[in-house]
């Protein structure tokens, strides 16, 4: 649950001083444990609009909305005047309206059973020692008297307002008024929360992109390239998308099975690992190992896709698929393509890759069997002073760029011992600001046998899961880097870099570029000086 104050750094924009004025005065006294946010704006499903000037949730009573009017406040003959000119309508009035509308959208959003909501009036420029008479403020306005001392003029308050009152247990009406207000909404392929794809609420195609899709009509072999957050995997799913409309059955394939999990939750049925498939394919002939798969070693993985290529296997299969479409297309190994080779045959055969997350020099990619190609340039994934820092980590990379100090934070340790305490706590960092558990991964540079940290099922006080585990859409993922390859979430902390030296900068480029907020590297310090990009952040910081 948010705690605080939001914005936290300051108001929304606004032309009014007043709340500016009570925005610094919340800023300091809200009392622990408190929900306050600047400016909640709703609409709900019928057309009804309306804005809180701020709403202050309290545990386990309820909420207050607060209605803010600036400038000298009086009555005169029974009419509210604001610097002397008459108020439309008197100080409640709007937030009262508010009220129902919020009521309304809290029922839209899955709280049927809402906490009350008291309607209160601050008069940040007007002190007063006597309140007004009227009956309906009685007990619910704040001076400027009050604001040296808001926190305890907010309990008085909430206690006259609320006496009696109790929200909902185990509501999560808190969350909702959060996810309301609108923390934080990026243009993304998300898979914290949700652990789908979400093609519709990520940024639109853009022209060239349009230009490749229309392209599957006249390229039967076509390869295309980009960095990391270029919208590849975006893409993939829209192909799968257009042969569906058709009546076409595309198999999606990829190296990650978390991907290949995701891409499922979100409704792609056809898409797999390639090695995936290929067992799945050995059982259905009958031919498949006995033996958990669970239990597989590496060499058993590596043989599966050869032996499903053999057409008594792989036949039956071709002859349901109408195309095949390879996200992470540079990692996969030469028996892999020949399972690919073998299962398109003479159908359309398109491939994602990223030339500078090859992980694997002995995986050459077969680009004889592409003779068009198309490259993606324009970026989404990363803010882009994140993805210009990471930029750094391909090959052939120039030297940091000075305007990248921004959504990348350093923190260090003295030895590994300590590191662990320090990943929980920065964690605990990301959750205390709001950010919800499936909003963070933790990616380790060390390999699935190698990482200490991401092995086990807690981090700190924290659960954490494997980035293919079903309950990834509700917890924190700790993984490593190669295994989370394909995927992203908003908040990624970069750890055990120590432990990742062989293909360092390709490890290092890969963790970053998951990010669609910001990073936060934990590391040693003997870690952060062997790095010169790390180093060189740390001193112009």
């Amino acid at each position: 649950m948010p705690t605080g104050l939001f914005p936290r750094g300051g108001p929304r924009p606004t032309t009014s001083r007043a709340e500016q004025k009570l925005h610094e005065a919340i800023a300091r006294g809200l009392p622990d444990g408190w929900t306050a946010w600047h400016s909640l704006r709703v609409r709900t499903g019928r057309g009804f609009e309306g804005e809180g000037d701020f709403v202050i949730a309290i545990p386990d009573r309820g909420v207050v909305l607060l209605e803010v009017k600036g400038g000298a406040i009086e009555v005169r003959d029974g009419q509210w005047l604001q610097n002397g000119k008459q108020l439309d309508k008197p100080p409640r009035t709007q937030a009262l309206g508010f009220q129902k509308t919020l009521l309304k959208k809290l029922g839209e959003r899955g709280i049927p059973r809402a906490p009350y909501l008291a309607v209160a009036v601050a008069f940040p420029d007007t002190p007063f020692s006597a309140p007004p008479t009227h009956g309906d403020l009685d007990g619910a306005v704040i001076g400027q008297q009050d604001l040296p001392y808001i926190g305890e003029a907010l309990r008085e308050m909430a206690d006259r307002l609320l006496a009696g009152k109790r929200a909902p247990p185990d509501a999560p009406w808190v969350d909702a008024l959060h996810a309301m207000w609108g923390d934080t909404w990026t243009p993304r392929l998300a898979l914290g929360d949700r652990v789908r794809l979400r093609a519709d609420e990520l940024v639109p195609l853009d022209a060239d992109q349009v230009a490749l899709l229309d392209c599957v009509e006249t390229n039967d072999r076509l390869l295309v390239t980009g960095g990391p957050g270029t919208g590849k995997t975006l893409l993939a799913r829209d192909l799968c998308a257009r042969f569906a409309a058709r009546n076409r059955r595309a198999v999606l394939l990829c190296y990650t099975s978390a991907l290949a999990a995701a891409l499922r939750s979100d409704g792609f049925a056809n898409a797999w690992t390639v090695r995936e498939l290929a067992a799945d394919l050995l059982d259905l002939a009958g031919s498949g190992d006995p033996a958990p798969r669970t239990s597989w070693t590496a060499e058993t993985w590596d043989g599966i896709p050869e032996r499903a290529s053999e057409t008594s296997i792989v036949g039956p299969a071709r002859n349901r698929v109408d195309a095949v479409i390879v996200d992470e297309a540079q990692d996969l190994a030469e028996a892999d393509w020949t399972f690919v080779r073998a299962l398109a045959a003479d159908r359309p055969l398109w491939a994602f890759m990223d030339d500078g997350q090859t992980f694997w020099s002995d995986r050459p990619f077969p680009r004889e069997l592409f003779p068009a190609s198309f490259k993606l340039t324009a970026r989404y994934r990363c803010p882009e002073a994140l993805a210009r820092f990471a930029d750094q980590y391909r090959e052939g990379a120039e030297a940091r760029d000075a305007n990248a100090i921004a959504e990348l934070t350093i923190a260090s340790v003295a030895d590994e011992s300590e590191l662990e305490a320090a990943v929980a706590a920065a964690v605990k960092r990301a959750l205390d600001d709001g950010v919800r558990p499936a909003d963070i991964a933790v990616l380790s540079l060390a390999g699935r046998d190698r990482t200490a940290i991401c092995a086990g099922d807690r981090i700190g006080a924290v659960s954490v899961v494997r980035a293919d585990d079903p309950r990834a859409t509700e917890n924190v993922v700790a993984d490593t880097f190669l295994r989370f390859k394909g995927l992203e979430r908003p908040w990624v902390i970069v750890t055990e870099l120590e432990r990742g030296k062989s293909r360092y900068d390709v490890r290092m480029h890969v963790a970053l570029t998951r990010a669609t907020v910001g990073s936060v590297v934990v590391a040693t310090e003997r870690a952060i000086a062997a790095d010169v990009r790390l180093g060189s952040y740390v001193d112009a910081l």
